[in-house]
């Protein structure tokens, strides 16, 4: 097990906060939704939703999920790359999840925040925009870094019994996204192109940096 890194701390330490934010604060009547981000266009819209809506997530399954990809990637990324850039990679990883997911928000609903949609899949159907939540972006963004800084490392993933390397099971991972993504399934409320857009980012600046590591 990796030893846990200072930046990797506070950043978990950030994520737990909220989270018991989250559910202390409704119970005295503060609405936690505020912290998730909405698109721009929407009357909810706050400038703060851009920092908070990472640390916030919808139950604990989410947060366990993103926090244990963030410990398990997050230390080795940080050791090789050090605190600084490490979160200088979380929080740009997360600005490009935000960036890309307000772009095919407003492709899809042409500004409207809910609307009737094609479903490739299925049809046309129903599917309402909900404000995002969560640290996923960030996360593939750290993900991506560690494919490409140690691309030949064996990782064992969820139930698959076998050890992949790295550089095969991180382009998988995103891949599924690409398609979830362009499906637009309407039982799938993930925001897929925010996961896209936080690997795209960290995909960058690892390439940026590489050369100077």
């Amino acid at each position: 097990m990796p030893q846990i890194s200072p930046g990797l701390k506070n950043l978990l330490i950030i994520m737990s906060l909220m989270g018991l934010a989250q559910i202390a604060l409704p119970k005295i009547g503060f609405d936690t939704e505020q912290f998730c981000v909405y698109y721009p266009d929407s009357p909810n819209f706050k400038l703060w939703q851009l920092m908070t809506h990472i640390f916030c997530h919808g139950g604990i399954g989410h947060f366990l999920f993103n926090g244990i990809a963030l410990y398990s990637f997050g230390a080795v990324v940080e050791t090789r790359i050090g605190t600084t850039r490490f979160i200088q990679l979380f929080f740009i990883s997360a600005l490009g999840a935000i960036l890309l997911h307000f772009s095919e928000t407003a492709w899809i609903t042409n500004n409207e925040f809910e609307t009737i949609i094609p479903n490739i899949a299925s049809g046309i159907e129903q599917k309402q925009y909900h404000p995002m939540l969560g640290a996923s972006g960030a996360v593939y963004g750290v993900m991506v870094a560690f494919a490409l800084l140690y691309p030949n490392e064996s990782m064992i993933f969820l139930f698959i019994p076998y050890p992949i390397k790295a550089k095969y099971l991180v382009p998988v991972i995103v891949g599924l996204d690409v398609f979830l993504g362009i499906g637009n399934f309407s039982e799938d409320n993930i925001a897929h192109f925010a996961h896209i857009g936080g690997a795209v980012a960290g995909f960058l600046l690892i390439l940026y940096w590489k050369q100077k590591l």
